[in-house]
């Protein structure tokens, strides 16, 4: 029972590790994410890169001569956020170069409200600037803001919205953070006005997928799905419109990766979402009581045809100890001939056979039990010396019963074939997903296929969880049967546990 236990606890430190690199194969071969492209992978040394991207945009706008449109991108795409950074600088820059800035600062005028007018002379826009950061400086603190997007959701005004959408992107944080939970039809007035205020800020829907704003009329379900979307996008970008202090910045080291973003997105999605608009958790539990269903009938083939020939070599009257060593020669001439036999032509053959109805999931299991025979061959010796075990024998010289015998070899063989299941689990699960595919059946493996061609990130990681914790599971219920079916093996278990 110790190295049970001990299995369950190393389960979860192996899931972590195993989808660790899988996920990183993943993303660098298969070039998926690429929503998160710009974050790193596992680790982020630099999380809340406001201030840096701010003052090299800055930096980098001032010293061009011509126009930088990188540069001028990024001080528009950083919006208020920025301006901490950027206004307090301008006395530092050359004259040509707080030109430049405040240029490049006027599609962020035009989304706070501000009236600038093109046709001014450059010292004067320069100067707008100036006095503006002197009389607004105070209100670009979190605590300024979080009030203000307080008092319009107590009570919305003109006043109370311009005062937020002022502070542009600075006040994404706490728009984010008042935007997260919707429970009550009592807060899709709030998310409606905040997705609003969000998108107006960032001039548009940052990606073409998902719901980014609640309709006039517009119902619990689509102030969630909109409240999911900001969610997923503030995951990915809130690096870039943040600055971290304290604890809070060895947490983000973590979160704000590619790795902390697809695990925070599978939280809150039941494993992530599929093209279609499905959650993943949904289509695996569709999915899966068909390959389950393929999945026992290959387990059951081997173990069915392992017990069978253990019988027949141990308990059938009239068989001496040469004719069952004979017969399980024959027998395992048949198993290496049938695994000799591709099973796309076993489907080959079926679909012939059957027409239409060779997608039906009975059929599937049909050939995953045929296909699974042929496991049970490799442990064909020991059911040699299963059937002339020293106690079979002596059974058999005290004149037991035939069922005795056959009780007795039964669970000498199961013990056998649960340990060649187990290391024979990945053919198993591969034969399953190609019986799938091949029958066009809605189990996994089609699914799984698919997704290797798109690629889908998140469903490949949902398999490679359930497959884990598949396996994790089937080798400690492995452990609880073969310390049942066969007690002089219980001392080896509890030594490769690590147990005294």
């Amino acid at each position: 029972m110790r190295s049970v236990l001990r299995r369950l606890l190393w389960l979860g430190p192996a899931l972590v590790v195993i989808t660790m690199i899988t996920f990183g194969a993943l993303t660098l071969a298969l070039k998926v994410d690429d929503a998160a492209e710009g974050l790193p992978l596992f680790f982020n040394p630099e999380p809340g890169a406001l201030e840096r991207r701010a003052r090299s945009a800055l930096a980098a706008v001032a010293a061009a001569p011509e126009p930088a449109q990188e540069a001028r991108a990024e001080l528009a795409r950083l919006g208020g956020a920025a301006l901490p950074y950027v206004l307090p600088a301008l006395d530092s820059l050359t004259p040509e170069g707080r030109v430049r800035v405040v240029r490049a600062l006027r599609p962020i005028a035009e989304r706070m409200g501000l009236e600038i007018d093109p046709s001014w002379e450059s010292s004067r826009e320069v100067s707008f600037w100036t006095r503006f950061w002197e009389e607004h400086s105070i209100d670009y603190r979190p605590i300024v803001a979080r009030r203000a997007v307080l008092r319009l959701l107590q009570k919305s005004t003109a006043l109370r919205d311009a005062e937020v959408r002022q502070l542009d992107t600075y006040a994404l944080d706490e728009l984010m953070r008042l935007m997260a939970r919707v429970e009550t039809l009592a807060d899709v007035d709030r998310v409606r006005r905040l997705s609003a205020i969000a998108l107006d800020v960032l001039g548009g829907p940052p990606m073409s997928r998902g719901a980014w704003v609640v309709s006039s009329d517009g119902d619990l379900g689509e102030a969630r799905a909109v409240s999911a979307t900001w969610a997923d996008w503030w995951g990915l970008h809130r690096t870039l419109f943040r600055t971290y202090t304290g604890t809070e910045r060895i947490t983000a080291m973590l979160r704000d990766t590619r790795y902390g973003s697809w695990v925070s997105e599978a939280i809150r999605h039941d494993l992530g979402l599929l093209e279609d608009g499905r959650s993943v958790g949904q289509a695996l539990r569709a999915g899966a009581l068909v390959s389950a269903a393929l999945l026992v009938s290959g387990i059951a083939g081997a173990y069915g045809t392992s017990i069978a020939g253990a019988y027949a070599a141990a308990v059938l009257p009239g068989l001496g100890a040469l004719a069952r060593r004979r017969g399980l020669r024959w027998l395992g001439l048949g198993f290496l001939l049938r695994a000799a036999l591709p099973v796309t032509v076993v489907v080959a053959v079926l679909g012939w056979a059957l027409g239409p109805a060779v997608q039906r999931v009975w059929v599937g299991a049909l050939v995953m039990a045929v296909a699974g025979a042929p496991l049970s061959a490799l442990h064909r010796g020991n059911r040699a010396s299963t059937g002339d075990a020293g106690y079979i024998r002596t059974l058999e010289s005290l004149g037991a019963e035939r069922w005795r015998l056959a009780l007795a070899s039964l669970r000498s063989s199961s013990a056998a074939i649960v340990v060649q299941v187990g290391a024979q689990l990945s053919t198993l699960i591969t034969l399953t997903f190609v019986v799938e595919y091949a029958l066009g059946l809605g189990g996994l493996g089609a699914t799984t296929i698919e997704a290797l061609k798109l690629p889908d990130l998140d469903w490949l990681m949902a398999i490679t969880i359930c497959t884990v914790l598949f396996v994790g599971l089937l080798q400690v219920l492995s452990d609880l049967l073969l310390a049942w079916l066969e007690p002089r093996w219980r001392d080896s278990i509890d030594r490769l546990g690590g147990s005294a």
